[in-house]
């Protein structure tokens, strides 16, 4: 088995090599799962919110409903305080896509679309936009400039504090991309090299019997139910860390 080989087909970006009119066409099967979990959320979400007379419909639309108040209580409010009101429905979507985004990429055939940089800056890129919005929104273009000088800071120092408070803030957005990308990347690479070991040993061990091989079986197990906690935990962290640094330019000292 050619491991190197096994690892850049299940988690690297492939071109399905697609045409039209003999011009390429840019679909990938990252672009392909993006636009799969888009479809699947914007249709089932409408779905969701309709009236329901089923038991199952309003246990969905409950489920819901717990889900924003988790955002907003949990999350939004807490770090943006009252201001972030209004942008609740989009912490709601962004931890709701990347989760999904996330939880895509165990699907057989599919790939995790965070494990690249390309998405991530994306998705860095429009919570970067939320944060200068919401500092021009609450301070005015004037004011979000003064933002970046700390009060009583000597008038000397602002050549040179400015410039770095406003890289400080560029990093952040940058942290964000990064960080989400690192951490699904490096989390497939050490889950599918584990796997790998499991399939090597397990061949040995399934010829030994059923009973040998339980163990291999369960360590399988408890590395899909990791995965799954790592889907969770980015998702929750990439939407806290937004709220924190929206919360920071909003609420200035």
């Amino acid at each position: 088995m050619d491991v190197t080989e096994s690892l850049a087909h299940h988690i690297l970006d492939h071109n399905w090599g697609l045409s039209w009119g003999g011009i390429p066409l840019p679909i990938t099967t990252h672009t392909v799962t993006l636009l799969a979990v888009s479809v699947v959320l914007i249709l089932g979400l409408s779905w969701a919110v309709r009236p329901h007379t089923s038991r199952a419909g309003q246990l969905l639309t409950t489920l819901l409903e717990e889900y924003v108040t988790f955002i907003r209580d949990g999350l939004v409010l807490p770090n943006m305080g009252q201001e972030g009101h209004g942008f609740i429905p989009y912490f709601c979507t962004l931890f709701l896509f990347i989760l999904s985004v996330n939880l895509a990429g165990m699907i057989p055939g599919m790939k995790s679309a965070n494990a690249n940089i390309s998405i991530t800056a994306a998705l860095a890129i429009c919570s970067g936009g939320l944060i200068v919005y919401s500092g021009l929104k609450y301070h005015g273009i004037a004011g979000f400039i003064r933002s970046f000088i700390p009060s009583g800071t000597p008038w000397w120092l602002i050549p040179l504090i400015f410039p770095l408070e406003v890289v400080s803030t560029i990093i952040k957005v940058c942290v964000l991309a990064i960080r989400l990308f690192a951490n699904m990347f490096s989390g497939h690479v050490a889950l599918l090299c584990l796997l790998f070991m499991i399939f090597m040993l397990g061949q040995t061990h399934w010829a030994a019997g059923v009973g040998s091989a339980l163990p291999i079986m369960g360590l399988e197990l408890f590395m899909t139910c990791l995965e799954l906690l790592v889907a969770f935990l980015q998702a929750y962290v990439f939407t806290l860390l937004t709220a924190i640094f929206a919360g920071a330019v909003i609420h200035t000292h």
